[in-house]
């Protein structure tokens, strides 16, 4: 295995992602050495020479694109998190057992890929209200914090449970999980997309996923040795082992959002960064969109011919598998941009709109919603008295994801006309 070569081609197609979305190789990237001007700077730098904002109506229509794919994405995590049971699931909704990937596999990296998007969008908006760097890292500080702690509670809470209060808690206090993951890759990236600049992003990218692939085939796992990616010997299990033993899944499988993947995953949102610029430059639409859609081509082909050297694995967040589906979360945006833009009333676009503004929200209600819907009453339950009857396994699984997709919605529409919104 040639894990040298793994390293210069995932640190090339990173580098040319970041080339075509940033433009021309003379375009400025680099940043000054002080403050919130540094930001600044790198924010003209992506877009060209400073230029007046782009017109109010054409950065609306960029948001509500990304609210609408955020909305799709998270849409898709719950009806994969839904299913009934996944051994009887299609297997496209089900996740890859170790090597491989499915569509289900490409779900969480799109959102995280969207994190780095909508970071570059909310960098912007309030540097241009006049707030400092350190006031922009405070509260990227407290976000992150907010939303681990909400991730520790869903995890550690049962709901529903069996008896009166019906809540209760888990054996044990798990410290990993989808919420925890998103807390800690944002926290980085945002670390050093305010620190270092638009530069110091694409190096960051680069340098995470060649410590991953370093650390995957040079480590020598104890027990195991270097090199080894199998699901009971690798680094990241290693390491997870090692600091997180009695705080990680509730469960015998290998869990896929401890410390051992962090690096690899923020790369996901740093490259979302790099987009998000593609995205609110003041080039021409076509340009951005050749931009967002190229970038995209280019870590899928990156991605297709790594898997020649290295697995794609989402377990392990090897390099293959972040390029590969950052790449086809980039251009699935670009897909939804240009269908908004096309046909801003496209069915169900409001809908999905509406999940998309209250992400966080939909996800924690799906967690109890799911677990809610399962509930037996006096021997009778939804899946077993009305789906089972009269559908196929695979059929039966679908419609109750489909029924926990239809509750969350909602709920969060109840939100959404209240004005309620979780922002962090």
């Amino acid at each position: 295995m040639g894990a040298h070569a793994v390293v210069l081609a995932s640190a090339g197609a990173i580098m040319a992602i970041a080339r075509c979305v940033v433009g021309e190789p003379g375009a400025r990237i680099g940043a000054p050495p002080t403050g919130s001007q540094r930001i600044v700077t790198i924010l003209q730098a992506a877009t060209g020479s400073p230029q007046p904002p782009a017109p109010l109506a054409a950065a609306a229509s960029r948001l509500r694109s990304i609210d609408v794919f955020r909305g799709f994405t998270i849409t898709a995590m719950i009806l994969v998190n839904g299913e009934y049971s996944h051994e009887a699931s299609y297997p496209e909704l089900a996740h890859a057992a170790w090597n491989g990937w499915t569509w289900a596999d490409t779900i969480f990296p799109a959102f995280l890929f969207l994190v780095g998007v909508s970071m570059a969008f909310s960098v912007a908006a309030r540097l241009a209200r006049g707030e400092t760097g350190s006031r922009i890292a405070a509260h990227v500080l407290r976000r992150s914090v907010l939303l681990f702690a909400l991730g520790l509670a869903i995890d550690y809470l049962r709901i529903p449970a069996h008896d009166f209060p019906y809540v209760g808690l888990q054996a044990h206090l798990q410290l990993t999980g989808v919420l925890q993951k998103i807390a800690a890759c944002d926290l980085l990236a945002s670390l050093v997309y305010l620190g270092a600049g638009l530069r110091g992003v694409v190096f960051a990218a680069v340098l995470f996923n060649v410590l991953h692939v370093l650390l995957l085939y040079d480590f020598p796992v104890p027990g195991c040795g270097p090199g080894v990616l199998t699901v009971a010997c690798n680094f990241p299990g290693y390491l997870d082992e090692l600091l997180l033993h009695g705080h990680r899944w509730n469960s015998t499988a290998f869990d896929p959002d401890g410390l051992g993947t962090i690096l690899p995953a923020t790369s996901s949102v740093l490259i979302g960064i790099l987009a998000g610029h593609a995205i609110r430059s003041h080039a021409g639409k076509a340009q951005r969109m050749a931009r967002l859609l190229g970038g995209g081509v280019v870590l899928i082909g990156a991605g297709v011919l790594l898997e020649a050297r290295m697995p794609v694995n989402k377990q392990l967040w090897t390099s293959s598998f972040a390029l590969l589906t950052a790449g086809f979360a980039a251009t699935g945006l670009a897909a939804c941009i240009a269908l908004m833009d096309w046909l801003p009333r496209a069915p169900g676009s409001t809908a999905l709109e509406i999940l998309g503004r209250n992400a966080i929200a939909a996800y924690l209600a799906s967690r109890i919603l799911a677990n809610v819907i399962r509930v037996h009453v006096h021997g009778r339950s939804l899946y077993d008295t009305v789906l089972a009857p009269i559908a196929t396994p695979p059929n039966a699984s679908l419609l109750f994801a489909g029924v926990v997709v239809a509750a969350v919605y909602g709920t969060v529409l109840v939100l959404d006309r209240k004005g309620w919104r979780l922002k962090l």
